[in-house]
């Protein structure tokens, strides 16, 4: 027998279609199997798509997993989060301001702060980890062709612990002129467990945002990410610990940039709470545009 599943795309991390990244999301995927998940995600065929079923835990709201094209579940999404957020509260499924997710990472819990102009969602995960990256990265920069110049000198590359590769972009130009070798790249991210690679430069377009980064994960088949929400939760505690991130009353905030070179131009609210000189707490927030909505038949 077959089933009719209601199934939506949102755009994430902006306020207008066709813009920021694009996320599959299942309101209701109680009954599913993880096969039919999968089916449903490589249909898609977008980043990400979220699965909302309920909660088995107690402390929690509802269970959010997260599959790509490719088949592979992860362990964290932002922006098919915020999507899921923003789909919640556009539908009236939110009884209060927060949700707790009960995922494959652990606790995700989500605020969302309404006004009568906007809805902003808010990613509220666990305090991310940054360590210097301890392998060669020289077939690294091969594969994203990027010279020993390009590369720059702000910060140390370093392993986030969802084990994506942070490295330093001397300048916007080197961020506009990437053209990796997919191929060489996502054997790397096989061979190394690298779930992305992601590149970072101290410039902008957008005179309000503090940085710009572009995101590759071939090997999930994801060759490029427009906006990647889970690595803007690690990028502030990487750049405090290289000394160019500032706070005020214990908060830095600022406006990253991503998406542009793909013409999906995505743009997040980052925080970093800081207590006795060291991170404590960090925040991605974004709004988000619902763009479609239909059933998809499985089997």
């Amino acid at each position: 027998m077959s089933r009719v599943v209601e199934v939506w795309q949102v755009d994430a991390f902006t306020t207008r279609p066709f813009a920021g990244n694009p996320a599959g999301v299942v309101l209701d995927a109680k009954g599913l199997t993880d096969e039919q998940m999968q089916k449903i995600a490589a249909e898609m065929n977008v980043a990400e798509t979220a699965f909302v079923t309920p909660a088995t835990r107690p402390g929690h709201d509802l269970r959010l997993r997260w599959f790509t094209p490719s088949g592979k579940e992860i362990t964290f999404c932002g922006h098919a989060t915020v999507a899921t957020g923003h789909l919640l509260a556009e539908t009236g499924r939110l009884s209060q301001d927060r949700v707790v997710f009960d995922t494959l990472g652990g606790t995700l819990p989500v605020g969302v702060a309404a006004t009568t102009e906007r809805v902003v969602i808010w990613l509220e995960p666990a305090l991310p980890t940054c360590a210097p990256y301890p392998e060669a990265l020289g077939p690294v920069l091969d594969a994203l062709r990027v010279s020993a110049e390009g590369m720059g000198s702000w910060a140390r590359p370093a392993l986030t612990g969802e084990r994506d590769l942070l490295i330093p972009a001397a300048g916007i130009g080197v961020l506009k002129a990437l053209a990796p070798d997919m191929t060489r790249l996502a054997r790397l991210g096989e061979e190394r467990r690298i779930r992305g690679f992601c590149l970072t430069a101290r410039e902008a377009i957008d005179p309000d945002s503090l940085i710009h980064s572009r995101f590759f994960a071939p090997h999930y088949g994801i060759p490029e990410d427009p906006v990647t929400g889970s690595v803007h939760a690690a990028i502030p505690v990487w750049l405090w610990e290289a000394g160019v991130l500032k706070a005020e009353q214990g908060v830095a905030r600022f406006q990253a940039e991503q998406g542009d070179f793909l013409g999906r131009p995505g743009r997040l609210q980052v925080e970093l709470h800081v207590a006795d000189g060291r991170p404590a707490r960090v925040r991605v927030g974004g709004q988000a545009v619902t763009v479609l909505s239909g059933t998809i038949r499985v089997e």
